[in-house]
């Protein structure tokens, strides 16, 4: 975890969160839709039975189609104090996925702050969709097309990605990441970016083959590892997984129920926290390890 929370607010952002996660899967159960828990929230509820401990997200998986019938629901089905953000509709977001926002918060990340985006506590939400399987790749080409946008959208935003501060050859690295920042900004706009990764996620020749288009890595997975979705607990709520959640959590994470060491479990660390209380913490300032707390938040 690169910086600690203050007292309570770990627990706080994930019941909030967990609150949103009751809201998506009431939404999809009344109407019909596909969903299961994704990612570290998949881990979580199979190892831990709720949240991985030190985790500060909720992670969502949704086929593209019943991803955009959710994102119509979302306009009148959510609760007036929580919105889905999508980049189609917000230019502010910076990345590819749907977010779900609890308006009365702020959890700023380094890359919000930089893209100047007012993130909040949040829950993504992951579209997923049928990949084009060629030579028995299982879709990963396919994959790896649409990441290119997703990096070229995410370079066009961020100007100083921490991914570029762990490198030993950190200052050649910005040098070509401003390079091609420069190029993209002069040729191209965020619209006809976003447009070109869509594009690009549209399956010629479908398969049986399912991935998240904008994951960092390219992990597929087949479409009887994914559904029928079932149920698993999750803190209090049940919520769905993946049908094969054994076989999708060793693909993602291998021995899954080893848990990592102390150094390798991270958070999102935001750099601005304020769970609508009157208190918020800002890390910018002094000390990455202690916040600053102001009033009236």
């Amino acid at each position: 975890m690169d910086r600690e929370y203050p007292p309570g607010a770990l627990e706080s952002v994930q019941q909030i969160e967990t609150d949103m996660l009751a809201e998506i899967d009431r939404i999809c159960r009344e109407n019909g839709l596909v969903y299961w828990v994704d990612g570290g929230t998949c881990l979580g509820a199979v190892r831990h039975r709720g949240f991985i401990p030190w985790d500060d997200d909720i992670d969502v998986g949704m086929p593209m189609e019943d991803f955009l019938r959710f994102e119509e629901l979302a306009k009148t089905e959510l609760p007036k104090d929580v919105s889905l953000h999508v980049m189609k509709s917000d230019s502010t977001q910076y990345v590819l996925w749907g977010k779900l926002y609890k308006e009365s918060t702020t959890f700023m990340e380094s890359d919000a702050v930089q893209a100047g985006c007012d993130e909040c506590v949040f829950v993504d939400i992951f579209p997923y969709i049928r990949l084009d399987e060629r030579h028995g790749d299982h879709g990963v080409g396919h994959l790896r097309r649409t990441q290119l946008w997703t990096k070229l959208i995410y370079i066009y935003r961020i100007k100083d990605p921490n991914v570029l501060k762990a490198l030993s050859w950190r200052a050649l690295a910005k040098v070509g990441w401003s390079a091609i920042r420069a190029v993209l900004h002069l040729v191209t706009n965020q619209d006809k970016l976003r447009m070109r990764f869509e594009k690009a996620c549209v399956a010629k020749n479908p398969s049986e083959w399912w991935g998240n288009p904008s994951a960092a890595r390219p992990y597929p997975f087949h479409h009887d590892t994914l559904m029928p979705p079932v149920e698993l607990s999750f803190g209090d709520l049940t919520v769905f997984a993946p049908r094969d959640w054994n076989r999708f959590c060793s693909d993602l994470y291998a021995d899954y129920m080893q848990l990592p060491p102390t150094d390798k479990r991270k958070s999102h660390s935001p750099l601005v926290l304020d769970l609508g209380d009157g208190v918020g913490y800002d890390w910018r300032e002094g000390s990455p390890f202690v916040a600053t707390a102001y009033e009236g938040a």
